[in-house]
């Protein structure tokens, strides 16, 4: 089973995040389904349509949510470092 997953940067931020889903399996295929995930320490929820929910496996669900995690983080660190730089520009560079 193949995986496609990226962040929909329109409609994220931190702690809710709208992720796009595609699922390329020999049983069945889901093409750019949207994933709704939300982010509140410790936990994460994700919550799949039923059309993703009825069709995988346990271990194929495990699989997609650490590849949307995956995803989830990158975009925070992504987005984290682009206002570090704004700030600096801004602020002006410590020495």
């Amino acid at each position: 089973m193949t995986f496609s997953v990226s962040v929909i940067k329109e409609k994220s931020a931190d702690p809710n995040f709208k992720v796009r889903v595609s699922i390329y399996g020999s049983s069945f295929c889901v093409k750019n389904a949207e994933v709704d995930v939300l982010r509140l320490p410790p936990r994460v929820r994700i919550n799949y349509p039923s059309e993703i929910e009825t069709k995988l496996s346990e271990t194929d669900r495990k699989k997609l949510d650490l590849e949307i995690l995956n995803k989830v983080v990158e975009h925070i660190m992504q987005t984290a470092e682009k206002s570090e730089l704004n700030a600096t520009a801004f602020l002006g560079r410590k020495r």
